[in-house]
């Protein structure tokens, strides 16, 4: 847990500054040791356990992960049921397969960047994450499925960071960003420009901010001219397709589809014009 908690530190030190980084790891402890946060992971364990850390259902199929958890041990079992962040991952297998590289912002431990090969769903992917400790997760998931010759693995991902991308790689990707709120300051209108033939997808942490829903307005007003915009919000899950949870107390069954979130979450997916 020490070891987790300097590397987490440190990492937002970098992107957030000293004081938004002690709050985060503040709130990080006393979840901790928060009796339903403690109880998902347990729930998670033994789901672990059983799938023999392989994802069972949904379009990530076959998606083997790392025994050493570094990021969302609490959500573990809902990833490997296929359910965690349902409504992106319906959204994403309706994407036209010209779209064939995945950039991902904030990639954690790659459960999308690596997930969106298994199946063919991209032919490859670009995986942008800021801790070190993540992006030899990334490593080690990558080559326990086979891919790591399709995965391109990079540090944090800066201002105008589409400089570093081919041509050919912005007018025919999904760029992916979950990056905790710093996605207010990294994308603006020559984000969008850049990537106007591209599909984007946003994880909003508007709730971050006093002035979160004016970000909100400014990110979708900087779009206007090269996309148009989606909501996609958290929606409901049916775990009685699931055999292997039957046998579980309803409080365990459906802690499995709490994300832990603040609040209710919301994504904006651009589409090219």
């Amino acid at each position: 847990m020490i070891t987790n908690l300097y590397s987490k530190f440190f990492s937002s030190v970098r992107e957030d500054g000293f004081l938004k980084a002690a709050k985060k790891i503040i709130l990080w402890v006393f979840r901790k040791f928060d009796a339903i946060h403690y109880r998902r992971i347990k729930i998670s364990n033994k789901l672990d356990k059983l799938f023999n850390s392989t994802v069972k259902y949904g379009p990530f199929k076959g998606l083997k992960l790392t025994n050493k958890i570094w990021w969302g041990s609490t959500d573990r079992g809902s990833m490997l049921l296929g359910i965690y962040e349902k409504q992106v991952l319906d959204s994403l297998i309706n994407i036209p397969k010209k779209f064939s590289t995945f950039i991902d912002l904030g990639s954690a431990d790659g459960y999308y960047g690596i997930g969106v090969l298994i199946n063919n769903l991209f032919q490859n992917s670009i995986c942008y994450e800021i801790s070190e400790q993540g992006r030899k997760t990334i490593k080690d998931n990558a080559s326990l499925n086979n891919v790591i010759n399709r995965v391109d693995i990079r540090g944090v991902a800066k201002k105008n960071f589409f400089k570093e991308l081919p041509l050919s790689t912005l007018s025919n990707s999904v760029l992916f960003i979950d990056i905790e709120g710093a996605e207010f300051n990294l994308v603006d209108k020559k984000t969008f420009e850049a990537f106007n033939n591209s599909i984007i997808f946003v994880e909003l942490h508007e709730w971050f901010f006093s002035d979160g829903n004016e970000k909100i307005k400014k990110l979708i007003n900087d779009s206007n001219s090269t996309h148009k915009t989606t909501k996609i919000k958290m929606g409901s899950r049916d775990l009685s397709i699931f055999p292997e949870l039957k046998m579980l107390h309803d409080n365990d069954r459906w802690l499995i589809c709490s994300e832990g979130r603040q609040q209710l979450m919301t994504w904006l997916r651009f589409d090219p014009k």
